[in-house]
Order: C-alpha cells, then sequence, then structure tokens
C-alpha cells in the first residue's frame, strides 16, 4: 500500500470511526430519553384526561408503553452487539425505532387535541415544544434523527392549529413554525459540533501517532489543514504551502512556492512577514488584493519565526485565514441596521447619529443646521386602497424625487411608513439666510412630489406637508430637532396639506394637548365619556322620520363636547377605533331596540345606520363580531344598515366582497358613504352588495348653483336606480335643494334643514313630531 493509499485508509477508518461515535451517542442517550418519553406521556394522559376520550388516552398511552419497551430492547441489543461491522445496522434499528416513536407520539396531536379548549390545547403544544426541545439535544449526533422526530411530532400539531380557523391559532401555528425552524438550526449546530468534536478527537489522536512516526504524517497534517500555512525562508521567499493557502488565494500551490514575497504588489503584508527575521511575531487583519488570481479579500495573518537547532532564524510561518464572507456578513448587518431596506436610504438610527455629528460640527463652524421632515398627504388611502406594493413603489420613487432637489452632502432618511427626514448640513450662516434656502428647496420638493405618479396602470397623485426647524440653542440635541421638526410637519398637516411650516415654540402644546387626547380617548369607553347622536334619515315622499345614523361624540370631564373631526384621527393613529367601533355598533343596536318598543312611533323606524372604519372592518374577525352584538341585543337584523367608504373597498376586493356576503347573509344591509369622492366606479356597484348609495355633501351643496354637481347628482339617482338600491342626499340645509332632491326622486336625505346629529332624547322627541317642519317648509 503506497503513501496515497495509506493516508486514504486512515482517513476512512477516522470518518468511520466518527460514524460509530455518534451511533454509540445516540444509543446512550435511549434510556434516559424513554424514560423521559414516558413521564411525559403519562404527564400529558393527565393533562388532557378531562377533554379527550378516555379510551382515546388509554389506547395512545399503551402504545407508548409498547413502543418504549421494544425500543429499549434495542438499546439491550446494542450493548450486546455493537462493533464497527454491525454499526450500520444499528443506525438502521435506531431511526426505525424512531420513526415509530415519533408516529405514535405525535399523533396526539390529532387524537388528543381538543376541540373548541384553547387552554388543553395549548398545553399540549407547550408539551410538544419541550418533548421537541429535548430531543433536539438527545438526537443531534445523528444527522437526520432531529428532523425526523420533529417533522413527525410537529407538523400534525400545526396541521391541527391551523384547522382551527382562528386568529390565536394562527399565531400559535406561526410560533410552532418558528420554534421548529429554530430546533432544526441548534440541531444542526449540535450535530455539527458533536462531530467536529469528533472528528478533533480522532485527528488529534492521528496527529499524535503521525508525529511519533514519522515527518511524513506531520506533511499530512499540514496539507490538509483548514486554514492555510505557507513556510518561507530569510528571502522572504515561500518553500511551501498548503491545501489552504492555495484554496485561499485560489491557485495552485506550484504558483505559490518559490514566490518572493518582497515584490508583492499589496504592501500591507510586507511588515508582518517580515516582523520574523527581527525574531517577533507578526499579525495582520483587514483588506488584501491578491494578484495571482485578481481578489479581494479579508485576511488574518499570524507569521512566527523559524528556529534551526542553534536558535539561529531561517525564515518563517504564517498562517493565514480568509474572513471576507465574515466580514461582509457584518457589512451586511450593519447596512440592515442603519438603511431602510425598502429604499436602501438611511433610517432613523444612522439619521440620529448625522444629526449628532452636524450639531458637532454647527457649534464649531457657526452653520445652521436644518432639519426637514417630510410627510406624504393622503399616502395611506392609495396604500389601503391599491396595495402595499403600489405603495411601495410610490415610496421608492418618492426618494429619488427628493435626492433629486438635495445637495449630495445632505442625507436623506427614511424614519417611517411615508415619513422622510432630510438633513441640511449647511442652510446657512443666519436665520434670514437659513429660512430662505430651506423654504426654496422645500419648495422644489412640494413640486416634483405633486408630479403624477405611474404606477401598474395607475395614474395617482401626492402632495407633501413638510416641517423644517433649526438648531435653536447649543443645548438642543438631536431628538429635540427631529421632535420640533416632527411638531411642524403636522401642523402643516392640520392647517390643510401641502405645505411647508417652520417650527415655533407654541406648536408644543398642540402636540402635548394631541397626546393628552389620546392618553384620554383611552378611557372614554370605560368611564361613560362617549355618547351617541343620531341624526334623522327623512323619507322624502312622506317628510317622515324612517331611521337613524349614529354618529360619535366624547364629552370629555375637563374639555366638553369633542367633536368627531379631533377625535376619530386620534382613534385611528393609535389602533382604538376598533374597541370604540365596537361599543358604537352595541349601542346603536340598544337603542334601535328600545325604540323599536315604544309603539306606535317607534314602528316607523326601520333602519340604523352605523359607520364602520377600514381598520375596524378589517379585523379577521369583524362578522363575529356583529354576529355576538345581534345576538346580544336580539335587533332585526334587517334594521342594522353598515356605512362604508369608497377607499376602503378597494383594497383585497375579493375579501371584502366575501366579508360583505357574510353579513347580507345575515340580513344586514350596507351602504357606500361619501359616494363620488373617491374610487367612483359602476363596476364597483356592480359586484359589491350595497342595497343604499350615499350622495356626499359636497355635491348637495352646490346643485342650485353649479350644473356640474346638479348633474352628477341626478345621474347618481339615476345610477342607483338602475342598479335597484336607494339613495341618501347627505348635507340638504334649504328648501330648494329639498325641492330639487324631490324632484329627481331622490328617496331619502339627511342635513340641518330637519336636524343636526342630535342626542337621543331630542330625537325622540323629533320622532313624536314627525319632523313636520319639513313638510311646512315644503
Amino acid at each position: 500500500m503506497d503513501y496515497a493509499d495509506s493516508a486514504s485508509y486512515r482517513l476512512e477508518n477516522i470518518d468511520r470511526e466518527i460514524r460509530d461515535g455518534q451511533i454509540a451517542i445516540a444509543f446512550r442517550q435511549l434510556p434516559s430519553a424513554l424514560l423521559t418519553m414516558i413521564f411525559i406521556s403519562f404527564l400529558l394522559s393527565v393533562i388532557q384526561w378531562s377533554v379527550i376520550d378516555h379510551t382515546i388516552l388509554i389506547v395512545w398511552l399503551v402504545l407508548q408503553l409498547g413502543v418504549a419497551v421494544w425500543r429499549y430492547g434495542l438499546y439491550r441489543q446494542f450493548v450486546r452487539d455493537f462493533s464497527a461491522d454491525t454499526a450500520e445496522k444499528m443506525k438502521k434499528m435506531f431511526m426505525k425505532g424512531l420513526v415509530v416513536s415519533s408516529i405514535v407520539f405525535g399523533s396526539a396531536s390529532i387524537f388528543l387535541f381538543p376541540s373548541h379548549d384553547i387552554v388543553h390545547q395549548a398545553l399540549l403544544s407547550f408539551v410538544f415544544a419541550g418533548m421537541s426541545a429535548g430531543a433536539t439535544t438527545t438526537l443531534s449526533s445523528l444527522k437526520h434523527a432531529v428532523a425526523v422526530f420533529l417533522a413527525l411530532t410537529l407538523f400534525p400539531l400545526m396541521v391541527s392549529l391551523i384547522l382551527e380557523h382562528t386568529y390565536t391559532h394562527t399565531l400559535m401555528f406561526v410560533m410552532v413554525g418558528l420554534f421548529w425552524f429554530m430546533l432544526f438550526v441548534i440541531s444542526r449546530r449540535l450535530y455539527n459540533y458533536i462531530h467536529q468534536s469528533l472528528s478533533s478527537k480522532m485527528l488529534y489522536q492521528s496527529t499524535f501517532k503521525e508525529l511519533q512516526c514519522t515527518e511524513e504524517r506531520f506533511t499530512t497534517i499540514f496539507k490538509q489543514a483548514p486554514v492555510g500555512i505557507f513556510y518561507y525562508d530569510n528571502a522572504c521567499v515561500i518553500l511551501e504551502v498548503n491545501n489552504a493557502m492555495a484554496h485561499i488565494l485560489n491557485t495552485s500551490e506550484k504558483i505559490l512556492v518559490g514566490l518572493d514575497m518582497n515584490h508583492l504588489s499589496d504592501k500591507r503584508l510586507i511588515p508582518t512577514i517580515t516582523a520574523v527575521l527581527r525574531g517577533e511575531d507578526g499579525n495582520y487583519i483587514g483588506p488584501y488584493h491578491s494578484t495571482l488570481s485578481s481578489l479581494d479579500l479579508h485576511i488574518v495573518l499570524h507569521t512566527s519565526p523559524v528556529y534551526d537547532e542553534a536558535r539561529n532564524i531561517i525564515g518563517g510561518v504564517g498562517i493565514a485565514m480568509d474572513i471576507t464572507e465574515r466580514v461582509d456578513s457584518e457589512n451586511t448587518i450593519r447596512h440592515l441596521v442603519y438603511y431602510d431596506a425598502l429604499t436602501d436610504i438611511p433610517n432613523r438610527f444612522l439619521l440620529m447619529e448625522r444629526i449628532q455629528q452636524a450639531l458637532i460640527r454647527c457649534k464649531r463652524n457657526q452653520n445652521i443646521a436644518a432639519l426637514m421632515f417630510i410627510n406624504l398627504d393622503r399616502f395611506k388611502t392609495i396604500n389601503d386602497s391599491l396595495g402595499h406594493n403600489i405603495g411601495d413603489e410610490i415610496l421608492k420613487d418618492v426618494v429619488q424625487r427628493i435626492q433629486q432637489n438635495v445637495r449630495e452632502e445632505d442625507t436623506v432618511a427614511r424614519v417611517g411608513g411615508d415619513e422622510f427626514v432630510v438633513l441640511l448640513l449647511n442652510s446657512g450662516t443666519g436665520y434670514e439666510q437659513a429660512t430662505s434656502n430651506t423654504e426654496r428647496i422645500a419648495e422644489k420638493i412640494h413640486q416634483a412630489i405633486a408630479v403624477p405618479f405611474h404606477v401598474e396602470g395607475h395614474t395617482l397623485n401626492v402632495t407633501s406637508s413638510i416641517g423644517i426647524a433649526f438648531v435653536q440653542n447649543e443645548n438642543e440635541s438631536a431628538n429635540d430637532l427631529l421632535k420640533h421638526a416632527d411638531a411642524a410637519m403636522s401642523h402643516a398637516k392640520k392647517e390643510g396639506k401641502n405645505t411647508t411650516r417652520f417650527y415655533q415654540s407654541h406648536m408644543d402644546e398642540w402636540i402635548k394637548k394631541r397626546l393628552f387626547l389620546e392618553r384620554e380617548l383611552r378611557h372614554a369607553v370605560e368611564n361613560g365619556e362617549l355618547e351617541l347622536y343620531y341624526q334623522p334619515v327623512i323619507e322624502i315622499e312622506t317628510r317622515k322620520i324612517i331611521g337613524a345614523e349614529a354618529l360619535l361624540r366624547w364629552n370629555h370631564p375637563k374639555l366638553g363636547l369633542v367633536m368627531p373631526d379631533d377625535m376619530i384621527s386620534i382613534a385611528e393613529e393609535s389602533g382604538l377605533i376598533v374597541p370604540i367601533g365596537e361599543w358604537v355598533l352595541l349601542s346603536a343596536c340598544r337603542q334601535c331596540v328600545e325604540w323599536k318598543s315604544k309603539a306606535p312611533r317607534g314602528e316607523q323606524i326601520t333602519k340604523i345606520a352605523v359607520n364602520v372604519s377600514a381598520l375596524q372592518f378589517k379585523q379577521h374577525n369583524f362578522v363575529e363580531i356583529v354576529k355576538n352584538v345581534l345576538e346580544e341585543t336580539q335587533i332585526d337584523p334587517h334594521l342594522l344598515e353598515i356605512e362604508l367608504t369608497e377607499s376602503m373597498i378597494i383594497d383585497s376586493l375579493e375579501a371584502t366582497i366575501a366579508k360583505m356576503d357574510e353579513l347580507r347573509a345575515l340580513g344586514i344591509r350596507m351602504s357606500i358613504d361619501d359616494f363620488g369622492t373617491g374610487y367612483s366606479s359602476l363596476s364597483y356597484l356592480k359586484r359589491l352588495p350595497f342595497s343604499t348609495l350615499k350622495i356626499d355633501r359636497s355635491f348637495v351643496r352646490d346643485i342650485l348653483v353649479d350644473q356640474d354637481d346638479a348633474v352628477m347628482v341626478e345621474t347618481m339617482i339615476s345610477m342607483a336606480s338602475i342598479f335597484n338600491m336607494n339613495v341618501i342626499a347627505e348635507g340638504v340645509e334649504t328648501i330648494e335643494q329639498f325641492e330639487f332632491l324631490e324632484r329627481h326622486r331622490c328617496r331619502y336625505f339627511q342635513g340641518y334643514l330637519c336636524s343636526k346629529p342630535v342626542q337621543v332624547n331630542v330625537f325622540e322627541e323629533l320622532l313624536m313630531h314627525d319632523v313636520q317642519s319639513c313638510s311646512s317648509h315644503s
């Protein structure tokens, strides 16, 4: 047997010993694993005893015990018969036992999974999670053992969870999936660790023997070392290299041997290489360009002197590692931390660092730093209506438009969904100059963003609100500057949008008031501060009240009556609109039932209309909430009419139609509110199951003086008639408007002509008098 065959034989021997060691580790842990499995099975049976049929539990437990006994028999056979010759057979026996045990244990996810009992379902999931975690440690010595166990135990559990069709179970499904993935990753690392440990152990033993026997074996180790190693003489000429060194430089040993390193084109390594000639160790960590293979690498190089018997330096040895992949990963992670994933511009973290640096420079150079806070108007409507893919394209286009209108040294960052910040490093040396310069830049950005966006066949118009803040004093921080710019932007939105506002100290008070209102609104429901006002819906032909629209009001103990314009936006931004919306729906239905019980006047009430926000309607359990309200209040479903706006039905149209069909199947009617102000389309009216179309007050207001509005209203009434829909005109304030609607056969109206939204007692008085004021006017 020649040297190559001998080395190959020894390597095969090591691999076989590693394999045998892995199998032995798995079997030696089997008794404790079986005891744990039996204990867990008994524990699970006790836990599920009250919710699962006892026969099923007992049969499952007996199967578990039988499998455990069988596997213990396999363990005894391992103790008697294990050897290098029987290793593969033993491994197959172990895997067969593992598969059977996993199937039986995993079947608990199907047969011991109690329906409609989330507590016991969660307990079962916890037991499976614990068992899976334990199995990861005991089975990781065999390459596929953990994967087999996790697949046969956790997959049935995930199937059972997802079939429950609830938000909680979907969340549990995701968590189990993530847990599965985590355990799989951990098991791979454990497997690699065990494999590497066994490999290191065997390699060490082999190396020790090699060093005792011959220099030839040392050469083998040198060649197979996982790091690059090279020897060189006092002239810095390479004498020998190993395979890893050639691999790192992507070249051959023949080319490297004899290379004079004094003539390397990249001189950064020379001091480290020549340090050994002075009897010193050399170290280098950093970039290196290899002309041999045109590679740009990051390497770690350590050099040490080599001595002869007389302790004379005869050269050096270098050990090199390629850390390019690690450095690239670190750079990638840093990029992810400091840059926005969608637009690839700085995010809030990097922005705050640059603001802090800019503040230091401004104090030193007497330049004024300016921060420009940009928010897109109407973006949320587009994003919710047409989908996030279109919204993302607009955001990326907005970044390009902003960058084209600022200097290269300025920073453009994304700090929120549709919020951008521009840091102007040098806006001027005086506030007058700084104000003029930043206002000019802001106007250019306004104009750039206002240019229509063309995305996936849509032409979309977006405007921007911009707030600007300057460094006011030396004590201001980056947070202060960003907060001031944000306050100025919020003020620009409040004052009509598509405009620019500079920060003034009084804006802080407005922001504080808004935060105060949000905090107070959280307690409004439980403190009984919310109240429903009702605006009558009048049948034009009879001049009688036939229903009402429920409108939310907030009676704050200190601020008094807070109107919807100040309340709804806060509720939507904070997410409070969902619980508040449920309260409105429940209260309105209760009130309607109370009115219907008061004969004879209550009999003329045929509808109660409730506005539903987009956020509320998109809740996965919205239909269930409505069903609960119907059951709790015992209201006739045909009396309830849910009002939806146009913008909220465009996004996920098929899902919206499905949800509306569910509501209609319950007997609930639906109306489209503010029709004509959004994305009106005949195709929507044809497909969506609306029973009522509400004409927005903006069209009704000028029907007597604006021919376009008059034609628009006539068209809407005719169109609704074609689709067999009722029409309600909103905002009717004059008898002339009423007569116009009457001539064109509009069936219902709302407006100050008869009544503004009123408290329940006032509405009941109107109901008693049939709102005769309308007929007297006519």
